[in-house]
């Protein structure tokens, strides 16, 4: 990270000129409101101590200075309370753009788009006896979930205590309609969902009904006793951008118009509405949210609705090309994490018996989990 060499104070904030020739700027109230000290900020949970709204908002710097060769900085205020607030030089560095929190911004949790045109990605199993809590085989599990998408786990008990456990390491699970850790047979009848049937599905992300889909998906084959069915992975990051570069109005399409996702059965009436592709305010992919076993009706003006369909239909396509397909056979006590904001996933047609136990994680508990890595 790079060091401070000089703090020049200005009428509205605070200029500093970093060792890699760098200038940024940071205004007084936003300096006051984000002091390091412990008198601004509570050493031991980081919530804030400082009281914004008291704060005048015409505040001004009184004295800054450059500390431990650059290292940190103090300031102290006009305003003569005698708060010397603190910062180091990395959190201001990190402020001015120079790292982020996002794990795919960090070179070693870089995302690797997949695709028929880009190279689908090698199957690399984790042993189950490598993960643990801080073990290296969960480490690799988590950088290999960033990195593609997904992980493959082999040679894990398939009991539902040792499932939860193994399920756990990824974060808490999440509970839903269909439980904590659920059961995917076609010999179960709790749900009406074409799930807990023996045919092919077609990729899709799951919960297009949720306000906050799931951010992990996890599969733990229990037993298979039967030819078929093999789990079927997407990459739709990959496909977004491949659409985002040849159709660019297709994809704009994609990321404004709200699609409604359902989910119904005796008293559950589930519903939500989601961009196909959500983007932030800098363009980035934040979530492939596509699943039209689930689309609710809705309708626009003719010609955006007919602008959506050809959009949807594009996009599909690419979706069910076969040569963008990872397909992944799960035999008994192998299990499969994904992102499912990421990665759609399907399944091929099967005979005989299959069981699946399985469960949901909030993407945010992952991303707390990629943070940690550090």
């Amino acid at each position: 990270m790079p060091r401070i060499t000089e703090a020049r104070g200005q009428a509205d904030g605070l200029v500093l000129r970093w060792d890699n020739g760098a200038e940024s700027s940071f205004p007084w109230f936003w300096l006051r409101d984000h002091g390091q000290d412990p008198e601004s900020l509570d050493p031991a949970t980081l919530q804030r101590r400082v009281d914004t709204f008291a704060l005048d908002e015409d505040i001004s710097g009184k004295e800054s200075k450059v500390l431990d060769e650059g290292r940190a900085l103090a300031v102290t205020w006009l305003d003569d309370s005698g708060v010397e607030s603190r910062y180091s030089a990395d959190f201001l560095a990190a402020m001015s753009g120079f790292s982020s929190e996002e794990p795919g911004e960090r070179p070693d949790l870089a995302p690797r788009l997949w695709s028929a045109a880009r190279k689908l990605p090698a199957i690399e199993p984790v042993p189950h006896a490598e993960i643990g809590d801080g073990s290296a085989g969960l480490r690799r599990a988590l950088q290999q979930l960033q990195r593609d998408g997904f992980v493959v786990v082999e040679g894990a008990p398939t009991d539902e205590a040792s499932a939860r456990a193994l399920f756990g390491h990824f974060g808490y699970i999440r509970e839903t309609i269909f439980g904590g850790l659920w059961s995917l047979s076609a010999e179960l009848h709790d749900h009406e969902d074409t799930a807990y049937t023996t045919q092919y599905l077609e990729p899709h992300t799951d919960s297009t009904y949720c306000h906050d889909a799931p951010g992990l998906q996890c599969f733990l084959c229990q037993e298979f006793d039967g030819k078929g069915g093999e789990s079927v992975l997407v990459d739709g990051f990959a496909l977004a951008e491949e659409l985002r570069a040849e159709q660019p109005e297709m994809f704009q399409v994609l990321s404004e118009v709200s699609v409604p996702g359902r989910y119904i059965e005796p008293g559950v009436h589930l519903r939500s509405e989601h961009p196909a592709i959500r983007i932030d305010d800098k363009g980035r992919l934040r979530q492939v949210s596509f699943n039209n076993y689930d689309r609710a009706p809705f309708l626009l003006e003719p010609a955006r609705m007919k602008a959506f369909y050809r959009a949807y239909k594009d996009l599909h396509s690419r979706i069910v090309a076969r040569d963008n397909w990872l397909t992944i056979p799960l035999g008994p006590g192998m299990a499969l994490i994904f992102d499912n904001w990421r990665l759609l996933h399907g399944r091929l047609g099967y005979s005989g018996k299959r069981v699946f136990c399985g469960c949901y994680h909030n993407h945010e508990d992952y991303e707390s989990a990629l943070r940690t890595l550090a």
